[in-house]
């Protein structure tokens, strides 16, 4: 297994596991913040990483999901520090909801990566 692909599986599960947290628990809280930080460095990580993996040899429309992130994560973390509680809160789910779908499709593509541990796992 490529490097990149390690890496990229090994900042987003965290990442869905920590964002999931994120949203169920209080907010506001020192945990909610703190965790929220670690969440927002793995995502841009996980984004990041998916430009070095490249099936095909050339980027996919599945990496318009992860500059969608890029932004949503950044424009999130700028909203809260200016206490704009609404846009940080669509940033932030927009986020964690589109890392969700492109996992989802990643999995579901015949011939993809994740499609194929996954079916063979499975099924």
């Amino acid at each position: 297994m490529d490097i990149a692909i390690k890496i990229h599986l090994l900042v987003v599960i965290p990442a869905i596991l920590l964002g999931l947290l994120n949203l169920v628990l209080s907010k506001g809280t020192r945990f909610h913040k703190i965790n929220g930080k670690i969440w927002a460095c793995l995502m841009l990580l996980t984004s990041l990483s998916s430009f070095f993996i490249m099936p095909t040899g050339s980027l996919s429309w599945l990496h318009l999901f992860a500059i969608v992130v890029i932004v949503s994560v950044s424009v999130g973390v700028v909203a809260i520090r200016k206490r704009r509680k609404r846009l940080h809160i669509r940033c932030m789910l927009g986020a964690y909801i589109g890392t969700i779908i492109s996992a989802v499709f990643a999995a579901a593509i015949p011939g993809r990566l994740l499609h194929e541990v996954v079916s063979k796992n499975i099924f």
